[in-house]
């Protein structure tokens, strides 16, 4: 989950917990072996959304805060930890990057943004957790599982062409920037700058990165409701076009892969950055 407009991400919270990847355990074996993590660190995750990455942080670290704008993503994520035996671990914040400084939260020995980086102003991110990162600590970046599922993508499952092409009758537009998405809730902020290049001309210039390849198996329904997690088809961003949305796309996929099983190949990409 990024940070972004309340009414944008209305109605998602539910699809985000149930459909979202969680991230690999290789990926946290990677950030236990490269920041000692032990359980003695305070740490922030910056726009949690419904826990996906809190969870795993919490078991490793003594506190984590976990702040997010969408009320109903805390309330997600809240029930996620206590299912999870981390509740106490965790404490949830209403809140975002461009007021981090206004919540008041202390300091921390590193701060996480899981697929929610793209959608802040990134050096002024970076410049706030400068003064709120403790001198030996660091900040994570991690990418959203990114699908394998580009046009150009040579391990591109069949599957796919049919969301692509659903996806353009109904969102012809999507993804299109026309500004900043806190004045055109529709929009999402495509990132022109690589993560790590935003990282290195910043306080946390000195970057490690690690790639995960892996695959996730999905049924009809699982995949269409990932597409609810995706900004430019959320309930918030389909109105009352969602569920026809949902109608075509599952009709189209249960043609094209009879079977119902569909792998998705997945990239996930972690940076830490440390001054």
């Amino acid at each position: 989950m990024g940070e972004a407009t309340t009414s944008l991400f209305a109605g998602a919270a539910g699809y985000y917990a149930r459909y979202r990847a969680t991230y690999p355990d290789e990926v946290f074996a990677w950030l236990d072996a490269r920041l000692g993590l032990d359980g003695r660190q305070r740490a922030l995750d910056l726009g949690c959304g419904p826990g996906t990455a809190t969870v795993a942080l919490a078991r490793r670290v003594a506190e984590v805060v976990a702040v997010d704008p969408e009320p109903a993503m805390l309330v997600e994520g809240r029930r996620m930890a206590l299912a999870a035996g981390v509740g106490d671990a965790v404490t949830w914040v209403e809140g975002e990057s461009a007021t981090l400084g206004q919540l008041r939260l202390g300091t921390f020995d590193l701060a996480m943004m899981a697929a929610s980086f793209h959608w802040m102003d990134r050096a002024a991110t970076l410049r706030e957790l400068d003064r709120v990162i403790r001198p030996a600590g660091a900040v994570v970046v991690i990418t959203g599982s990114v699908s394998s599922t580009a046009a150009d993508a040579p391990d591109r499952p069949t599957w796919a062409d049919a969301v692509v092409a659903v996806r353009e009758r109904w969102i012809p537009f999507r993804r299109r920037w026309r500004g900043d998405t806190r004045t055109d809730p529709r929009t999402y902020a495509q990132v022109r700058r690589e993560h790590r290049d935003v990282l290195a001309a910043s306080a946390f210039a000195q970057v490690d990165r690690y790639e995960l390849r892996w695959q996730r198996r999905h049924d009809v329904e699982s995949l269409v409701g990932l597409q609810m997690t995706i900004p430019d088809s959320t309930p918030g961003a389909l109105g009352d076009r969602a569920e026809k949305f949902r109608e075509e796309l599952r009709a189209e996929l249960s043609r094209v892969e009879p079977s119902g099983v569909l792998v998705e190949p997945i990239r996930t990409e972690v940076l830490i950055g440390r001054r």
